[in-house]
């Protein structure tokens, strides 16, 4: 398999990639996203702000996007979509595997699909940011944690959704923003890791098939509360399912959905490198796809 571990041609291969990413015109749905982000987030939170008369922490928007039950839906299926083709197994494909061998071409998928994971929350997240017209601190904003007490006919509103008490009650913004980022990058890596053994496997449809069942019924069991949703990746990504609204214990530890997330991704490379192992060169010249 070429066992022997080449670092520069990891990030070679890894460098090629994000750069057709990139370039790739799909990327333009990422743009879209923002947008929907902008109207269904951002704006209902502004006027929030605006009508409690003091600006939101810029951190607030991002954190409710990473924990809103429908955005939890379209951020992984908008990051599935400009990933469907991973790892795209097609045109020099063969010239890296025979130049770095199989290992590393395949570590270099990965570091590609990390890299791309962080530019693409870190995208969402630096939007967000600007968009807020809000200021930085390390407390949320009074216009988040006080406002159904200053405006009791308008508690339980769909700012209250977003931004629900058991996120602000329980812990600091900053724990709350970090776990965010990370939970989702996990969630994006497990679903790019069943991707790629589908693909490795020339089942790409049934790839993108489970990837897809995985996120929707992942949302679904969310939206229901029902137990089983902690089998789901969306749960374990969603930081307020894992508290109470009042109580400070948690419901689920979030340190248990992090174990969840390493035993599954390790699992999965795992598996993906017990895959490679029998890729053959000729199946890839033939299939390009």
């Amino acid at each position: 398999m070429g066992n022997k571990i080449k670092f520069r041609a990891i990030w070679n291969v890894a460098i090629s990639e994000f750069i057709k990413w990139i370039t790739n015109p799909r990327i333009i749905i990422a743009g879209v996203l923002i947008v929907f982000i902008r109207s269904f987030a951002v704006l209902p939170m502004l006027e929030q702000a605006d009508k409690y008369g003091e600006p939101l922490n810029i951190l607030e928007p991002f954190i409710a996007v990473g924990n809103s039950g429908m955005l939890a839906l379209f951020l992984p299926l908008v990051f599935l979509l400009l990933i469907s083709d991973f790892p795209i197994m097609g045109g020099n494909t063969l010239f890296f595997i025979y130049r770095t061998g199989k290992l590393n071409w395949f570590l270099g998928q990965i570091v590609f699909i990390i890299i791309s994971i962080f530019a693409y929350i870190g995208t969402i997240l630096i939007s967000c940011m600007f968009m807020s017209k809000g200021v930085f601190s390390a407390q949320w904003s009074n216009s988040i944690t006080k406002f159904n007490a200053a405006f009791p006919d308008e508690a339980g509103g769909f700012v209250s959704k977003l931004l629900p008490s058991n996120l602000y009650n329980q812990i600091p913004i900053i724990n709350a923003v970090i776990g965010t980022i990370l939970l989702i990058a996990m969630y994006l890596l497990t679903l790019a890791l069943i991707l790629c053994i589908m693909k490795m496997l020339y089942l790409r449809a049934a790839g993108l098939f489970s990837a897809l069942t995985v996120i929707v019924l992942g949302a679904a069991s969310c939206s229901l509360k029902i137990r089983v949703m902690w089998i789901f990746p969306t749960a374990n990504t969603l930081m307020w399912l894992h508290y109470e609204e009042i109580l400070r214990e948690p419901i689920t530890p979030v340190g248990n959905s992090f174990l969840y997330f390493l035993i599954l991704i390790v699992v999965l490379i795992i598996a993906n490198l017990f895959v490679l192992r029998n890729l053959q060169f000729i199946n890839i010249e033939q299939d390009g796809i």
